[in-house]
């Protein structure tokens, strides 16, 4: 199993029969450190494997068959990390795999999930693979179409419209499944607040983000943003 940066080295002692390929990238500084510090704190089962690729990141072969229970793992994880070392830390997550000859796939797939982050500006540390096949898809439309996509619906100048309290509102609203109630909760607005800005979004652009179909439409133009 390579990498970009070369050979990864892994202590094998029991191979799981499903896992995930978490991938974790300090956002400044070496990895060393970092691998030993998670073989001093990371709770690891047994057949959890830890390896370094040769580029500044470290890898965690985690046994187990739910990429969401792999990023409540991460999560814990960077957040010890973080607390005991200060090292800001991100994760990708790849979907699971059930056999050895697998791990170069979850590998790439765990850095495309980093790199799909960072792309789009995702704030969240831990970034899942099978999470982001609406930006994948994106990625995949001409330019020139996703531009004209947008300007049907934001205009000639879209950050007039595309305000930093109009994003955090649709994507919390987004996070939240489209409950209204549980984005007001997380905003730490009131539900009446929330309801103002989404009829203000709706009238600026002819999309109302509590219909499922305005909802998908929306999170598409968002995605489609020029890089």
């Amino acid at each position: 199993m390579y990498g970009e940066g070369g050979g990864i080295m892994a202590e094998i002692s029991g191979l799981p029969r499903s896992s995930c390929v978490v991938v974790l990238r300090p956002e400044e500084g070496p990895a060393a450190p970092l691998l030993e510090s998670i073989r001093e704190l990371a709770p690891m089962e047994e057949s959890d494997l830890l390896a370094e690729d040769g580029a500044g990141r470290v890898l965690i072969i985690k046994a187990g068959d739910d990429p969401e229970e792999t990023a409540e793992f991460a999560m814990a994880l960077i957040d010890t990390l973080e607390g005991e070392t200060g090292v800001r830390l991100r994760a990708g997550i790849s979907n699971v795999h059930y056999a050895p000859e697998e791990w170069p796939a979850g590998y790439r797939e765990a850095l495309e999930a980093l790199e799909t982050g960072d792309r789009f500006r995702r704030k969240a540390p831990v970034q899942v693979y099978a999470h982001q096949m609406l930006e994948r898809m994106v990625t995949r439309i001409p330019g020139d179409v996703r531009k004209n996509l947008r300007k049907q619906v934001f205009g000639e100048r879209p950050e007039e419209i595309l305000t930093e309290e109009t994003l955090e509102t649709a994507e919390s609203l987004f996070d939240a499944d489209l409950n209204l109630s549980v984005a007001a909760r997380q905003m730490f607005v009131h539900r009446n607040t929330l309801t103002y800005r989404l009829d203000r979004i709706r009238r600026e652009t002819g999309l109302d983000l509590r219909v499922f179909r305005d909802a998908v439409i929306f999170r598409l133009l968002m995605l489609s943003e020029e890089e």
